[in-house]
């Protein structure tokens, strides 16, 4: 950064500032593009964080208490053998088209991305499927009107995430006009019930605006974009200079300059999120449980949380963040102890199980993502420290899509990922990234591709009951029975950083690390 900075330290912007612009603007700098605004295709943050500003389900999720609220639905009951939840409409919301929420169109969102047969269950252009409907959603049978305002929904069984699960974005309610209009292009055309309604979406930029009909508090703004600027150096010129209000993932040794701006502000809160190493177990040599248990004890934390953390984050003993309810701290443990690993190889080795010789593909993504700051430097530090043991590897860094592409095939052995919860349920990390329902090629969530039937029971018998106690112990005998088997080395648990100009009020940060936009407000200058 040397390079940018005049003599008051200050970087040299090399475009005009912005501050003449709409106060009533705010503008908001991301490394990378929205992939879908359709939200039952979509399964990366810039894609959620537009959606969750445009939609709205039948219930939210309040961050920071972590209950369950009213959405789109103001009442909702669940019968006593669990199966059938019957949801109760607010009166009088109306969607982006000036279309009204109804129960035909909670129907239609819902039956849509559940049934296969639904003449709008199609491939659209965005090339992405219905992805959490095909993992986390398929215990649902049947959507159904009862009247005008009231929905009824089926599923297979009592499942104690349920609830939580539908405060989620991939089932937010969509105008069934507008899918019916567009068709495979739908994806660059939404209409939801949320607080701002889209304008366009182009080159990188998408571009909102304030909805006046909103049936709930309305925003505070009345324009709100979304800028794809993938250099990190450039996000933080562009902040500084005002065409940016909001900048995400200014890497965490950047953020301390920032901090010594007078018009820039470093915002940060805890997240429920964890950064993971995840080892293929159908590759050898990560078939053997004492090869995984080599990797945890080769790798040490500590650099990788001062040095590509800047201190924002916790080093990571097990898959929950220890703010997440159900969070148990295993017996089992693998403190850095490289004599420890290269014995555990030896062994290995002379059982053939183990040939270090052989070169292990591990992957990574170059674009960071909210819980990888800077992936790439993980990753060298990752590689030097399974060299220092024995273990061979060679880098595949590609860009983020890419990665997921590859990781969700199954063609890494080992593989550098994170998660940022959904819905502030434990089943979300532990049964979504480790469960073998969730092993498949092609569609992978669990890039371990670890399958164990003890563990699987486990899961299911945790949501099969409702009482949180019962549930907080078989997730703590889950947490065992993962740090046993050893699928994973977990990393880090990041706190979330935004940077903004101070200019900027009304900007909080949930645990999820994304940011409802209605309640924040850009000063005149």
């Amino acid at each position: 950064m040397h390079g940018d900075e005049n003599r008051a330290g200050r970087l040299r912007a090399p475009i005009a500032l912005t501050s003449r612009r709409d106060p009533r603007t705010l503008v908001v700098g991301r490394p990378t593009d929205a992939q879908s605004l359709d939200p039952a295709r979509v399964s990366d943050n810039e894609s959620a964080e537009v959606c969750e500003q445009i939609y709205e389900p039948l219930l939210t999720y309040d961050p920071h208490t972590r209950r369950i609220e009213p959405g789109l639905a103001q009442t909702w009951q669940m019968s006593s053998d669990g199966r059938v939840w019957t949801f109760h409409l607010r009166p009088g919301v109306r969607f982006h088209d000036d279309t009204p929420l109804d129960a035909d169109a909670v129907v239609f969102s819902l039956e849509r991305v559940r049934d296969a047969h639904h003449p709008f269950h199609i491939a659209d252009r965005s090339g992405l499927s219905f992805v959490y409907m095909e993992n986390v959603f398929r215990d649902m049978r049947r959507v159904e009107k009862i009247d005008p305002l009231t929905v009824r929904i089926t599923i297979d069984r009592l499942y104690a995430p349920f609830e939580a699960n539908l405060a989620m974005f991939p089932v937010a309610i969509v105008s069934p006009n507008q899918v019916k209009k567009w068709g495979v292009d739908y994806y660059k055309h939404p209409s939801g019930t949320g607080p701002f309604r889209f304008v366009k979406w182009e080159a990188g930029r998408i571009v909102l605006e304030r909805n006046p009909d909103y049936w709930g508090k309305p925003p505070e703004i009345d324009r709100l974009v979304f800028r794809a600027v993938a250099d990190a150096r450039q996000r933080l010129i562009e902040l500084e200079s005002a065409a940016l209000d909001v900048a995400y993932s200014i890497p965490p040794d950047q953020l301390q300059f920032v901090e010594l701006l007078p018009d820039l502000v470093v915002l940060q809160e805890p997240s429920l999120a964890v950064a993971y190493l995840a080892m293929n177990t159908t590759h050898p040599p990560f078939d053997d449980v004492r090869v995984r248990r080599a990797v945890n004890h080769a790798v040490n934390r500590d650099p990788i949380v001062k040095l590509a953390y800047q201190g924002l984050a916790a080093a990571a003993s097990g898959p929950l963040p220890p703010e997440q309810w159900g969070y148990h701290e295993a017996t089992t443990t693998y403190v850095y102890d490289p004599d420890r690993a290269r014995a555990l190889l030896a062994e290995a080795a002379a059982d053939r199980r183990f040939d270090p010789s052989r070169v292990l593909r591990l992957y990574a993504p170059s674009t960071p993502r909210p819980y990888l700051p800077e992936p790439d430097l993980i990753a060298r530090v990752l590689q030097a420290n399974l060299a220092a043991v024995g273990i061979k590897t060679e880098l595949v860094i590609q860009d983020k899509e890419k990665h997921n592409e590859a990781t969700e095939r199954g063609d890494h052995d080992l593989c550098l990922f994170g998660w940022v919860s959904d819905n502030g349920d434990p089943d979300n990390f532990l049964y979504t990234l480790l469960d073998e329902d969730n092993a498949r090629p092609g569609m992978a969530q669990n890039l371990a591709f670890y399958r164990d039937d003890d563990l699987h029971q486990i899961l299911l018998s945790a949501q099969r009951i409702t009482e949180r106690g019962r549930r907080v112990e078989l997730y703590r005998r889950a947490q065992e029975r993962i740090a046993l088997q050893a699928p994973w080395v977990p990393l880090a648990h990041p706190r979330t950083a935004v940077a903004a100009r101070v200019s900027v009020d009304g900007i909080d940060i949930n645990p999820t690390s994304g940011i409802d936009f209605k309640g924040v407000r850009r000063r005149a200058p």
